[in-house]
């Protein structure tokens, strides 16, 4: 027997989906482990190799795919625990970071907190002032050399970092996407000096317009590297040493999977990766049933996930926020609040409120019975009878209802005057309208119209909400996936090879088709070596292509697909059409203004390679898309 494996480590459960040779799927959980999640993932695999009658070394033995999703990285932002970074840049720009943009006041935060001034607040950088160095050098937008870089001056700069004892350095110069020499000069430099730190240069990582998105996502990427390299190499460790003969593959926000070695290199592109595997299984099952038009609804522990497929492909943007900070990699576009099974209900001021902080894995809801006292959404769950207290966890767990009952008495009933039955129905009203006013946001808002989209649900509380807000918002269908309290798992396990390759270069509208084609071109070779690195023959290959667009004189771009094959004038002119059809439904009717100029900005290539698939017919089947009386 041969097994394909999916993982996801979630904030309160290791989920692991298990398909045989046959196309059978099985799922399994185990509590996630914060100190060390490898250690969560290999419970999860002892349970599925329980469940089959095997030992974990005979399970992983026949394994011939093993794929994983993480929220590490996205963990070690949110909560401030990664590398001490230092960050080399141009002279005359080290407060980049410092100035940030007008909106990092309210990017990343929720729409309700907007309102409060107080709330308003910079991040703190990722980067300390203390630890940034400007370094003489200039290059020019074309990519000239105006000032050779100063190697005397960098390695003072370098030797100051060192002894401020940096674990990572991160390099952003001043129009070095144009040309990278000085940064490549710079990273030298600092493995001569300081060989035990890590290196980021961010014409390697993202060499695209933006200098401080560029530096902020050049920053992360050092500050979240220590981190995810420490737990990749741990997670290849323990399965190698459990008889795993091949390579795991690590699940990306771009909507693919890549090996271990890539992404420790760009452990950037691990942010969101596991809700962003949610869009992937949905976009695999949604071929399968003929669905183009897809809301994506994910209801964790402690998140609620929201994504689009839009006519068969996952919407992917750039820039875009993790932590309150800008981030200019192209990734699947996700929206989260703090708003699932976990989340905690409380007063405030004679309101009830829920979210968005979380009772986690431990010591979780007061139903669990591992000494919590906060009352949450699985908590309402239980006592509206959603829940069966003795089948929770497919029986491995017992939930426990009198002390849920406790709980919601204690910290909601008795300071509004309901009774627990009439807190717990108002706990589980406010959760499902916050669901509703997030798909809104990413449906309406956009010039979506949320009658024209089947709606798949999942994660651990998904389906228990899925009915309240899918009518609210009058879907035309809702999907949950058979094992929607894994489903995240699953798309790790189906997902392709995927990598994004990026160039920023001016191009207004009109284009000359051969400035168009020959960036295009270097972009395809580039993607071409980087999937044959990873075994990925040319046949298997497939490129799309896309251009960031926005009118003259505007700061902010759209992305919009660029058809495959030659470039001719005609090409062009229907996608600087679409450009302006897609900012018609962005922004509404009228407010296109070609007088103004089009533009190309930043040039995009993305490549995939197939993987083998399992055979998931019989597994799908759909209801009569009729209320059961």
């Amino acid at each position: 027997m041969s097994y394909v494996v999916g993982t996801d480590v979630g904030g309160t459960f290791s989920d692991l989906v298990l398909v045989d040779e046959r196309g059978e799927l099985r799922h399994f959980k185990a509590p996630t482990t914060p100190s060390d999640p490898a250690v969560g993932v290999l419970d999860a695999l002892a349970v599925a190799a329980d469940a089959v009658g095997q030992s974990v070394e005979d399970l992983l033995w026949q394994t011939s795919i093993f794929a994983n999703g993480t929220t590490v990285g996205t963990n070690a932002i949110i909560e401030q625990r990664g590398a001490r970074v230092g960050l080399l840049t141009t002279r005359g720009f080290e407060d980049t970071l410092l100035i940030m943009r007008a909106l990092s006041r309210v990017a990343g935060i929720p729409a309700s907190e907007v309102s409060s001034y107080a709330k308003r607040v910079r991040p703190t950088p990722i980067v300390p002032r203390t630890l940034t160095e400007g370094v003489t050098e200039r290059v020019d937008y074309r990519g000239r050399v105006v000032v050779p870089l100063d190697r005397d001056d960098a390695r003072r700069a370098i030797e100051r970092l060192g002894a401020a004892v940096v674990d990572a350095v991160a390099i952003s110069l001043l129009w070095s996407f144009a040309n990278p020499e000085h940064e490549q000069l710079l990273g030298e430099l600092v493995r001569e000096l300081l060989p035990e730190a890590s290196v980021t240069l961010s014409s390697d990582l993202i060499p695209v317009i933006g200098e401080y998105e560029r530096t902020a996502t050049t920053a992360l990427n050092a500050f979240v590297r220590p981190v995810v390299s420490s737990y990749l190499e741990g997670l290849q460790h323990l399965l190698a040493n459990r008889r795993f003969a091949s390579r795991p593959r690590i699940m990306q926000c771009t909507g693919g999977v890549a090996a271990v070695a890539e992404v420790i290199d760009r452990p950037i592109y691990t942010l969101d990766s596991g809700p962003v595997g949610g869009i992937a299984a949905s976009a695999f099952l949604a071929a399968e049933l003929g669905h183009r038009n897809v809301v994506n609804t994910d209801m964790g522990g402690t998140s609620f996930d929201v994504g689009l497929i839009v006519e068969g492909e996952m919407l992917v943007a750039a820039p875009s926020f993790v932590g309150r900070h800008h981030v200019s990699i192209p990734k699947v576009e996700i929206v989260s609040i703090g708003s699932g099974g976990g989340s905690i209900a409380r007063c405030d001021f004679d309101r009830l409120r829920v979210g968005p902080s979380s009772a986690g894995a431990d010591p979780g809801p007061a139903c669990y019975g591992r000494g919590g006292i906060e009352p949450t959404v699985t908590d309402a769950d239980l006592i509206l009878g959603y829940l069966n207290p003795d089948y929770f966890l497919a029986g491995r767990m017992r939930l426990d209802a009198g002390l849920a009952r406790e709980a919601i008495r204690i910290r909601v009933a008795e300071p509004l005057g309901l009774d627990v039955v009439e807190a717990a129905v108002a706990i589980y009203d406010i959760v499902n309208a916050q669901a509703a006013d997030l798909i809104r946001k990413v449906t309406v808002d956009r010039g979506h119209d949320p009658r024209d989209f089947a709606l798949f649900a999942y994660g651990g509380a998904g389906p228990t909400h899925c009915a309240a807000y899918g009518r609210d918002l009058g879907v035309s269908m809702i999907l949950i996936p058979r094992l929607a309290a894994t489903h995240s798992a699953l798309g790790a396990a189906v997902s392709d090879y995927r990598q994004a390759f990026s160039s920023s270069r001016h191009v207004p509208l009109p284009a000359d088709p051969r400035v168009v084609g020959a960036t295009f071109k270097r972009l395809e070779e580039e993607a071409r070596g980087a999937l044959r690195r990873e075994g990925i023959a040319d046949d298997e290959l497939r490129l799309s292509r896309a251009v960031e667009m926005r009118y003259g004189l505007q700061v902010h771009e759209i992305m919009v697909p660029v058809p495959p094959g030659p470039l001719g004038e005609t090409e062009l002119a229907a996608v600087g059409e679409e450009f302006e059809r897609r900012y018609e439904l962005l922004y509404g009717r009228g407010a296109a203004f070609r007088a103004a100029g089009m533009e190309i900005v930043t040039f995009r290539v993305f490549a995939s390679g197939s993987t083998p698939k399992p055979d998931l017919q019989r597994d799908i089947s759909t209801g009569s898309g009729q209320p059961v009386p």
